[in-house]
């Protein structure tokens, strides 16, 4: 039984046996009085002492390199701990004798000699011991161990001690793990998103900033774990700086001249400004080497007395050195302003900084909870409503027909799409707890088991949704043809208007053939697993129409059986009418139907009288055809020169082909819309006009495909799915869309468009991309113009303002336009060509340019 001593050594307590306590002191006195005539002796011993309880504290731990480790955490060091000390530190008697040995040959002499037989052998120098002179000992092999385990290095952290955590698991210097995410996250997407790779390395860059989160969620933090001695560690070097020690620090770390690193960084500074970015990023992960043990590492110099000594006095030598001459210090002097500026400003707004970094800190953490309260709020709506019409309930007047999946929207299904869609919301909302108050808040093994639980998640949703998105594999369409008997001489066509619970419209045209009876074509449409099961869905398709004396009521929308699954299904009719046989039809039903009549027609209908003809197709009997609104111009006498500049800018920029009409017209009902957004191919004329009236004219199966709707004030025009991708085999429909004002057109696809004839406009915003191709003709205050891809704009008329971005290979022509203001920003290979401007700030990037042609 041995009698224990409580220590001190740096700050950490330590029990110790009393034999073994007095070896310590004895060593511990005997080195701080031989460096007690040193300058800033006690930052020397401090240093001396930090590396003591570090080694002392492994031994207690169980170092892998002794037998201790057979036995585990001890908790009192032993007279035989002292000796192995002792013995990988050196005593102050080892290098007297070797200050004694450099007497007799000369200081410089022996300390080259040292320094040769430790590079050339790789050990120490004689008259020192290795760091770690003690193998296993003879006969034993060392212990197996058990797994290593990736902490978060909460000692060394920057952030969240990710990074140094990682590099403390794969033995390497921190430093270089957070250059590489740095690069990854902030060095990647400007370099290489210019040439094509911005999709790929943003995403590689949100990638590494999500895996950086899950593993600081996931790994538990530790701020005991040993910081391994061997590993070279890269600081910032004081001692040798110009303006932070980056240079200096470089040099040490890999042993080349520090004049050709900062020559490099210099000539970094001129390409690009590379050199400068690289230079700050390393300064802000980096730390410097401030203690005496730190510099020594910078130096991959192992830690003993003896290296200690050796630095001590060559730093006391700094001031013997030879003195600078002038021209390295007019070289070094603007580096060293600039270093004495930073150290300035550092000090004197440092504390603000802090406070700064912090109140974002806090202002991210709380935006991450809003979003993440908000997006679980409307997760759990979702996840309602979808239950409430799988179990029958009440949903109101819901746009999407989700009360129709009820037979395929099952429980499982919504329970695991609202954990899949819910638990990224969660994670979201704890990073931001986690952020506010600044430490973990969940458990590894919590983080571990949602994750389980969302990939599970996943899988279950992905195997109940894909039977339901089988259902639409096929489409397929059933044709029925019934003869009408109506006994009137003048049978009269009217819309009445139903309530269904489908709320999908039929599309109707009125068409003459060569027979004797009313005949009505109607072609139910719908989508299944195989063309049986679609023809099947087809059929459950219920239309009625009801005959009353003289009138003929057309309901307005389409019904489903009983139990019938929601398919997709559409109903498509043609009403044959013989030739010559005269019906009336009232507006309601005009404004229904796909047949095209011009807005005094429409106004008229109660009045006017119909018949089909074989020359003439469909004409008013009591009336003349008047399709198109027509414009008194003969005002301005300027008008007509400025139309006939306009058709031919139209005929040069949209082709010849660009007026004429196509083989069938179909009218659709659509108003209140100031915006146009078109995704296709399509060729689209804007005209003014008093009312809305929105006619499309080409092939007659383009015509069946076509989908026109308003949304929140914008008409949106599309092809039907299946269509959309295949414009090489479709011809180009054509749009003759009327409206009192526009204010925005979006074209995506390969459209060609007009707009002309609108006046005065506040604000227009027009957004073309790909290879879509529009001429305007407007007087616009406020004119936003994006295009992308190959497109093109042909602007004319004038605007107060212009703020075009163009990218890609767009061209913009503008030579015939007056511009008091213009803001272009053109980036790729874009061309933007310009006519009078008064005011133009421009902003170009790659092979782009901007031009003007009348200035």
């Amino acid at each position: 039984m041995k009698k224990t001593i409580s220590i001190n050594i740096s700050g950490v307590i330590f029990h110790i046996e009393e034999d073994g306590y007095d070896k310590l002191k004895n060593y511990l006195a005997s080195i701080q009085q031989y460096f007690s005539g040193y300058e800033d002796s006690q930052e020397i011993v401090t240093d001396i002492e930090n590396r003591i309880a570090e080694k002392l504290l492994a031994k207690l731990k169980g170092d892998k390199h002794t037998e201790a480790r057979q036995a585990g955490p001890r908790s009192a060091i032993t007279l035989d701990d002292v000796n192995e000390l002792i013995k990988a530190m050196g005593t102050v008697a080892d290098f007297e004798a070797v200050e004694e040995e450099e007497v007799f040959l000369g200081k410089e002499q022996g300390a080259e000699s040292k320094a040769q037989y430790a590079q050339s052998t790789g050990q120490s120098a004689p008259g020192t011991t290795p760091p770690n002179p003690t193998p296993n000992a003879p006969g034993t092999t060392p212990p197996p161990q058990g797994p290593r385990r990736i902490f978060r290095d909460l000692r060394r952290k920057t952030l969240g001690g990710v990074a140094s955590g990682l590099a403390h698991y794969f033995n390497i210097d921190p430093v270089w793990v957070r250059l590489v995410m740095v690069i990854l996250v902030v060095g990647l997407p400007p370099v290489f998103g210019p040439h094509g790779g911005g999709e790929f390395f943003g995403s590689l860059a949100g990638f590494t900033i999500i895996a950086y989160i899950a593993m600081w969620v996931a790994f538990p933090g530790s701020e005991t774990l040993e910081e391994d001695k061997s590993v070279k560690k890269f600081y910032r070097n004081p001692d040798d700086k110009v303006l932070g020690g980056i240079a200096s620090g470089i040099s040490a770390y890999f042993g080349i001249d520090t004049g050709v690193v900062r020559l490099l960084f210099v000539l970094g500074i001129v390409l690009f400004g590379v050199g400068f970015l690289a230079y700050i990023v390393l300064w802000i992960i980096s730390p410097e080497a401030n203690t005496l043990t730190e510099k020594m590492e910078m130096k991959g110099q192992p830690i003993t007395l003896s290296n200690i000594e050796s630095n001590v006095k060559r730093s006391l030598n700094i001031s013997e050195t030879a003195e600078e001459n002038p021209v390295t210090k007019l070289l070094l002097f603007p580096f060293r302003a600039i270093a004495v500026v930073l150290t300035g400003l550092a000090r004197a707004f440092g504390p603000f900084l802090n406070g700064l970094v912090a109140v974002v800190r806090v202002f991210v953490g709380v935006i991450m909870l809003i979003i993440s309260f908000a997006t679980m709020i409307a997760c759990l709506a979702a996840a309602g409503v979808a239950l409430g019409a799988n179990m029958g309930g009440d949903l109101g007047d819901l746009e999407f027909p989700l009360r129709l999946f009820r037979q395929d929207i099952g429980t499982p299904m919504v329970l695991a799409a609202l954990v899949a869609a819910i638990l990224p919301c969660l994670a979201l909302g704890i990073v931001g707890l986690m952020l506010i108050a600044k430490r973990s808040l969940i458990s590894a093994r919590a983080a571990l088991t949602l994750l389980g639980i969302w990939i599970l998640a996943l899988v279950v949703t992905s195997a109940t949704v894909t039977p339901l998105v089988a259902n639409f594999r096929r489409e397929a369409t059933v044709e029925e043809e019934k003869l009408l008997n109506i006994p009137v001489a003048v049978p009269t066509f009217d819309i009445n208007d139903v309530d269904s619970d489908y709320d999908q419209r039929p599309n109707i045209e009125l068409m003459g053939y060569d027979g004797t009876q009313y005949k009505l074509i109607q072609r139910f449409e719908a989508h299944g697993r195989s063309r049986a099961d679609a023809e099947a869905n087809a059929r459950t398709i219920r239309y009625n129409y009801v005959q009353r004396d003289s009138v003929l009521r057309f309901d307005d929308d389409i019904e489903l059986t009983a139990n019938a699954p929601f398919r997709d299904q559409e109903l498509h009719m043609e009403l044959y009418i013989p030739y010559e046989k005269p019906f009336r039809m009232t507006k309601d039903f005009a404004y229904f139907i796909r047949n095209e009549f011009g807005n005094k027609e429409l106004e008229r209908m109660s009045e006017s009288l119909w018949k089909f003809t074989k020359a003439d197709g469909l004409v008013c009997i009591n009336f003349p055809r008047e399709r198109n609104d027509n414009y008194d111009n003969d005002d301005n006498d300027d008008l007509g020169d400025v139309a006939d500049d306009v058709q031919n800018a139209i005929d040069s920029e949209l082709g010849d082909d660009f007026d004429r009409q196509g083989d069938h017209s179909r009218q659709f009902d659509a108003r209140n819309f100031t915006d146009i957004d078109a995704s296709g191919a399509f060729v689209i004329r804007l005209q003014k006009g008093d009312s809305f009236k929105i006619i499309a004219d080409g092939r007659e199966k383009d015509m069946d495909d076509l989908r026109v709707e308003t949304e929140g004030g914008v008409l949106k025009v599309s092809m039907k799915r299946g269509k959309l991708f295949n414009w090489n085999n479709a011809r180009a429909v054509g749009l003759t869309i009327t409206m009192p004002t526009v204010k925005g057109m979006k074209l995506t696809g390969a459209s060609r468009a007009s707009l002309t004839g609108f006046g005065r406009l506040n604000d227009l915003d027009i957004d073309l991309t790909g290879a879509s191709r529009v001429v305007a003709d407007a007087d616009v205050n406020a004119l936003k113009l994006n295009l992308t891809g190959a497109s093109k704009a042909t602007l004319r008329g004038r605007a107060e303002s212009l703020d075009a971005d163009l990218s890609g290979a767009c061209r913009l022509d503008a030579t015939d336009m007056t511009i008091n203001r213009a803001n272009i920003d053109a980036n790729g290979a874009s061309h933007a060509e310009l006519g009078t401007v008064t005011n133009l700030d421009t902003e170009t990037s790659g092979a782009s340019r901007v031009t003007r042609r009348n200035q």
